[in-house]
């Protein structure tokens, strides 16, 4: 029987040395300790900073947000905690900076946040933007004054026809009737003027 074996490379090693074994078990339990150290402040103090972070920033979960980060960069840095009593301090002012890094950035948004589009004109701003206001306003005081209201309260007020007659103390067909004839008479006295 043949046996297809492979020799070992020359100076691979067989077994770690004692020495790394006792460093790394002292290792894992100093992140133990540590991890055991922040679960217990994250028990008994996370209310304390949602509440602190609320009465900063105004709004709960954002709070929760900025708490649950101040305790994950505690974590990171407890090695930078000399004492352990002074760790809910260190919590503390990670929260006010957090909580002054989070108002900085929605201002920087807010400065910057893009303009809404504006409003697209209606067919009849378009329609009167061809003919200067000066020209329209003089139309329309040559139009008898019943013509004249029901023309503004449409289309500067833009109230409906019932809003109208309620308006005027009139029924809606006699609105339509005014609005109709005011339109057909600035029509002839300013189709001209296109």
């Amino acid at each position: 029987m043949i046996v297809n074996a492979q020799p070992e490379p020359a100076g691979a090693p067989e077994d770690p040395p004692a020495g790394n074994v006792v460093s790394l078990r002292l290792v894992r339990s100093h992140e133990d300790e540590v991890r055991a150290a922040v679960v217990d402040l994250y028990t008994h103090h996370l209310t304390d900073l949602v509440r602190l972070g609320t009465l900063l920033i105004g709004d709960r979960h954002t709070a929760e947000d900025l708490a649950h980060e101040a305790f994950v960069r505690l974590y990171r840095s407890w090695d930078r905690v000399e004492d352990p009593a002074k760790a809910m301090p260190y919590l503390r002012s990670t929260m006010v900076n957090l909580a002054r890094g989070r108002h900085r950035h929605a201002l920087v948004v807010q400065r910057y946040e893009a303009a809404p589009p504006p409003d697209a004109a209606s067919a009849e701003d378009v329609a009167l933007g061809r003919v200067s206001r000066g020209a329209v306003m003089a139309a329309l005081h040559t139009l008898p004054e019943r013509q004249r209201e029901c023309l503004v309260l449409r289309h500067y007020l833009r109230m409906t026809e019932g809003e109208i007659a309620a308006a005027l103390g009139v029924s809606v067909g006699s609105v339509r009737t005014h609005t109709k004839r005011g339109i057909a008479a600035l029509e002839r006295v300013l189709g001209g003027q296109r």
